[in-house]
């Protein structure tokens, strides 16, 4: 499998030829290899060795590909290409001697910086040119018909070893086969002139403000919202959920409607508590499911004790459910709420929480307006979620899908679906930073690591307070409350929580849900219950929007995190 670096086109790429070849790219069947690219990234960028369109690092050596798109044609020694506008160019280089130029730059550039390594001598290096609008028919003397990738191309692998076999024909020895390892080397040190050269912060910076943008899809779905009173919306991790359920929330508080806006998770209440607060006032209740059950009965403290599970899931909601049946109908009333809106639903359809809600909404789940926003993939809690689903979906309804990843950058997600064995939802593909995977021995190992981190990232005009540690553990229970961090302090992320500018937040994959950062660190991957390592692992990469770092333990065992 080859890896794209970096993984998508963005929204930058030169020229729809060269998008075209970067799909065609990913068909490549190889074991191990990399494609690297200038797609998508900053008009600034340049090469130390010339504009190359891609470069393929396999095991049969380095390849340099020009990409012609449009129509192209040769006259009198001279080039002519004609754009999608329609535009002529002219050029008195052709594209054969500009690619075989910059394969030349290229193996004296590594050539240099790889000269004590053995294993660079004799590495086969190979060169082509791709016209993916055309039929190429022209000849002369320029021309290489084996280097000529064309629209009747079928087979981009067997085209990638054409060329190598073309070039292996002028080779003078036997070519030295590239280990992956090799293959690494080489794309670690290429993959500098594929990436920003700002600083790390006014990059995240410039990353962030991209992916703030609300897509169409979710325009159009907002104005779907005005003309449903029953909505099930279902969404992948960083396709907008609570964006779209507070604003859904603000344009119904605006109609003078009283608001029931629910999570499972107190964290996330809180925050966007803090967010709506003035806009809504108090024709909006932002709670926590259990916060909510709290202020109609008192929590039996005994019960929770002896089966916390048992108590919150069954217990508890049966009694808030007796409280509400013995109210007349007039104390029912002045409880009742507008418009019931379920952000987390996965954690909270489930049948007992929806026979509460029944009677606290107005005309019921049958009659009343509803919103529920859901993504089954992070059902951390509820081994209910079908039977509410099922619950729930009695009652007609309006169904969307949130598609479009609009949180991380295609090196995130791109990282996330291999690391959680899941497949994600299509992205905005905004190209961002590679996802760093640090590897520790020890815990003094693990404090050097941390300490390193905390520094580099601070140098680098990152604010500490937008760093999370993501963990599956409390912190008492995690590897960091086990090591000194010296003068960095963190901030817990529990009741009273305040953010502070320079001070890293901590808190549980599970305490994060429905919240994002702008860097995630996480830890005690190899901790998670391997029935939950793929839904935690989910949960915890996708609340990253800008840069993922991963610590792993080395156990001297075969780890999938970061092959």
């Amino acid at each position: 499998m080859v890896t794209l670096i970096p993984p998508c086109c963005g929204d930058e790429g030169k020229s729809n030829g060269e998008r075209k070849i970067f799909e065609r790219l990913k068909e490549l069947e190889l074991e191990n290899g990399y494609v690297l690219h200038s797609l998508g990234l900053p008009k600034h960028q340049s090469k130390v060795y010339g504009e190359i369109d891609f470069v393929v690092v396999c095991e049969r050596g380095v390849a340099c590909l020009e990409i012609k798109g449009g129509r192209v044609a040769c006259k009198n020694g001279e080039w002519y290409f004609t754009d999608r506008y329609g535009k002529e160019h002219r050029k008195a280089e052709g594209p054969f001697a500009q690619v075989i130029g910059n394969m030349f730059s290229l193996k004296k550039v590594l050539s240099e910086h790889f000269e004590k390594q053995p294993w660079m001598r004799g590495i086969m290096f190979a060169s082509g040119v791709m016209f993916p609008d055309i039929s190429f028919q022209a000849e002369g003397q320029e021309m290489i018909r084996e280097m000529v990738f064309d629209n009747r191309t079928e087979n981009i692998t067997a085209y990638l070893n054409g060329i190598f076999d073309y070039w292996e024909t002028r080779w003078h020895g036997t070519p030295r086969l590239l280990s992956p390892r090799n293959q690494k080397e080489i794309a670690d040190f290429l993959r500098a002139d594929f990436t920003y050269v700002p600083s790390l912060g006014s990059r995240l910076d410039e990353v962030d403000q991209r992916l703030l943008r609300l897509t169409r899809e979710q325009a159009m779905l907002l104005d779907a919202l005005s003309f449903n009173n029953h909505l099930l919306i279902e969404g992948g991790a960083g396709t907008g959920k609570t964006m779209l359920a507070m604003e859904y929330a603000r344009r119904e508080c605006r109609k003078g409607r009283k608001i029931l806006y629910l999570t499972y998770n107190k964290n996330l209440a809180r925050n966007i508590a803090d967010a709506l607060e003035e806009q809504c006032g108090e024709n909006m209740k932002i709670v926590n499911l259990h916060a909510l059950f709290g202020e109609y009965v008192t929590v039996d403290l005994e019960a929770m004790a002896q089966d916390p599970n048992q108590y919150f899931t069954q217990e508890l909601p049966e009694d808030v459910l007796s409280y509400l049946d013995g109210l007349t109908e007039k104390e029912r009333e002045e409880l009742q709420y507008d418009v019931l809106i379920l952000d987390e639903g996965q954690d909270i359809l489930k049948p007992e929480y929806l026979l509460v809600m029944d009677l606290l909404l107005k005309g019921g789940l049958e009659k009343g307006r509803w919103a529920v926003f859901y993504d089954e993939k992070q059902n951390l809690y509820n081994p209910e979620f079908e039977d509410g689903f099922q619950f729930l979906t009695a009652y007609p309804s309006a169904r969307f899908k949130l598609c479009i990843n609009c949180r991380n950058t295609a090196q995130i997600g791109a990282f996330n679906a291999k690391m959680s064995h899941t497949q994600l939802e299509e992205y905005l593909k905004e190209n961002g930073e590679e996802v760093r995977v640090l590897s520790y021995e020890d815990e003094q190992d693990f404090q050097e690591k941390i300490r390193g981190l905390l520094k580099e990232l601070r140098s680098e005009g990152v604010s500490l307070g937008d760093v999370t540690f993501l963990s599956p553990k409390r912190l008492k229970n995690s590897i960091l409350s086990q090591v000194n961090l010296g003068r960095f302090q963190l901030n817990e992320l529990k009741d009273g929580f305040q953010r502070e500018e320079n001070e890293p937040v901590y808190s549980t994959i599970q305490g994060f849900k429905g919240l994002d950062s702008k860097v995630v660190v996480l830890l005690d991957v190899e901790r998670i219950p391997a029935a939950l390592y793929s839904k935690f692992v989910y949960t915890g990469c996708s609340r990253a929007r800008s840069l993922l770092i991963v610590m792993r333990k080395e156990t001297g065992e075969e780890n999938e995190i970061g092959t």
